[in-house]
């Protein structure tokens, strides 16, 4: 990386993590916490297709609805899961899952592409 970039770390699992700004305050995302998040998630292979975002998600079209998760029952994508962990809130940080903990396998988890089109 450039001088003073910091570089993605790889976690165990595969999901490489990088962070933009550390949050703020003593609460740690956890295995089973509760959070609300605001997102967007890209197709890598596909030069960053946004297929979700949550600044987008409003169907009344004023204001972004953020995504809540229950970590650890299941709702969301697993590498997206263990992407989260560890953040604080107000913190900024790209997550990037593979294939394999992600919709290959687990097409129903959050967060859902919004429409049929992002579906595909």
């Amino acid at each position: 990386p450039p001088d003073g970039d910091v570089p993605f770390v790889k976690l165990d699992n595969g999901v490489k993590v990088k962070d933009f700004r550390v949050g703020t305050g003593d609460s740690v995302v956890g295995p089973s916490s509760r959070i609300d998040i605001q997102c967007s998630g890209r197709l890598l292979n596909l030069n960053g297709v946004i297929f979700y975002n949550t600044k987008t998600n409003n169907p009344d079209g004023f204001g972004a609805i953020p995504l809540t998760l229950e970590l650890g029952k299941g709702q969301a994508l697993p590498g997206l899961e263990s992407g989260l962990l560890g953040m604080k809130k107000g913190g900024i940080r790209r997550i990037i899952v593979p294939q394999e903990l992600a919709y290959n396998k687990f097409p129903d988890l959050e967060p859902r592409p919004m429409t049929s089109n992002d579906q595909r």
